[in-house]
């Protein structure tokens, strides 16, 4: 899947980020968002849970590619629970984010994994870390994790 947009014309810091619900239990290997041009400096990425509360700390994308999925791995995997609602979320530190607009506007189910619908798509503008509770068009930022599950 790739954005609509890959390189949003908006200069500004934002985070951004997207919800997203197990519906088995398991644990996030690592974060991944995906990268248009003009998307450059130090990206950070982050994961919350339902309390805002952040699970670990900030980690940081290394050997990025010009554009295209940058993935960053945990340095330890992060246990969810099914039926929980989680955050992923990562730092464009010179905005050009890749974006989506009305994507959410039903929910995304891949695999275990569900983006629901309607408020999802979250950003925060701003150089600094923090939970994200803003959100416009149902706006999908390509802000996704790689996730690890038993199968039965």
């Amino acid at each position: 899947m790739t954005p609509a947009t890959a390189a949003a014309d908006d200069s500004s810091p934002v985070q951004l980020g997207t919800r997203f619900t197990p519906s088995v239990d398991g644990t996030i290997t690592a974060i991944r968002f995906y990268k248009g041009p003009g998307n450059t400096g130090t990206h950070l990425g982050a994961l919350w849970n339902s309390d805002g509360d952040q699970m670990g700390s900030d980690i940081v994308f290394t050997n990025e590619t010009a554009s295209g999925w940058q993935t960053a791995q945990l340095p330890t995997p992060m246990p969810v629970v099914a039926g929980r609602t989680y955050m992923v979320s990562y730092l464009a530190p010179n905005g050009h984010y890749s974006v989506s607009g009305a994507f959410f506007n039903q929910a995304w189910t891949a695999g275990p994994l569900t983006a629901p619908a309607g408020d999802n798509g979250r950003y925060r503008y701003g150089s600094d870390i923090g939970y994200l509770t803003n959100s416009w068009n149902s706006t999908n930022y390509f802000v996704d994790v790689v996730f690890r599950y038993a199968t039965p």
